[in-house]
């Protein structure tokens, strides 16, 4: 896969008819892991994110959101890749900001406002250009 997706189930709509509608259907054509469509059914969750997820993407990205920031399996998800960041000592996580999340909501996941607040992200826009510019940033991160 060229990134596994962490994201919350809430914001499933958003991946699937932008994310994978624009990175799978676009020009170059990118393979993302999904959990409900690549996760191999009778396996451990944990074992699905970590075989499936990290060891079989060059990439991560995270989908960061109110329902993502309350979510316990997000947080979970996002505290491995962090991990797998680490242990193959490369830039493999990329963030997309899908919606502004309160800070004080935020600074509850410590290293996640830390790590927010010191690196780049990319933002969703609703303006024609504004999407335009996220895309091409996000195919960019995703050749790097």
């Amino acid at each position: 896969y060229d990134a596994f997706v962490i994201y919350s189930s809430q914001d499933e709509d958003w991946v699937r008819n932008e994310l994978v509608k624009n990175l799978e259907e676009g020009v170059p054509p990118f393979q993302l892991c999904l959990h409900y469509r690549d996760f191999i059914p009778g396996v451990a969750i944990a074992a699905n994110i970590i075989h499936e997820g990290f060891h079989k993407s060059r990439k991560v990205i995270v989908v960061v959101s109110q329902h993502f920031v309350q979510s316990r399996w997000c947080i979970f998800e996002y505290e491995i890749a962090q991990t797998w960041q680490f242990l193959s000592s490369r830039a493999g996580i990329i963030f997309i900001v899908l919606q502004k999340v309160e800070k004080t909501l935020l600074r509850q996941q410590v290293e996640l406002y830390r790590l927010l607040s010191r690196n780049t992200y990319l933002e969703w826009e609703d303006s024609v250009l504004g999407q335009h510019i996220f895309w091409r940033r996000l195919r960019k991160a995703l050749l790097d």
